[in-house]
């Protein structure tokens, strides 16, 4: 995505439940940029959703470029 097609940022949305996908996110170096407070309502309940980003040069910091070409 950084190296092949140039963007300069990843944004990802994440129920806040969702531990898991929460740390993946945190390990591959993506920082919470916000929280939509009660965003979505299902199975009876409001939830809310976690917006989480990384720029490319915070990529490139954390994960040599030449390991995904």
């Amino acid at each position: 995505m950084f190296a092949e097609r140039r963007y300069h940022k990843c944004e990802a949305r994440i129920f806040a439940h969702n531990e898991a996908s929460m740390a993946l996110h945190r390990r591959l170096g993506f920082a919470e940029e916000g929280r939509l407070r009660d965003h979505l309502f299902f199975a009876g309940q409001h939830h809310d959703l976690v917006v989480m980003g990384i720029l490319a040069d915070e990529f490139a910091q954390l994960h040599s470029m030449s390991e995904l070409e």
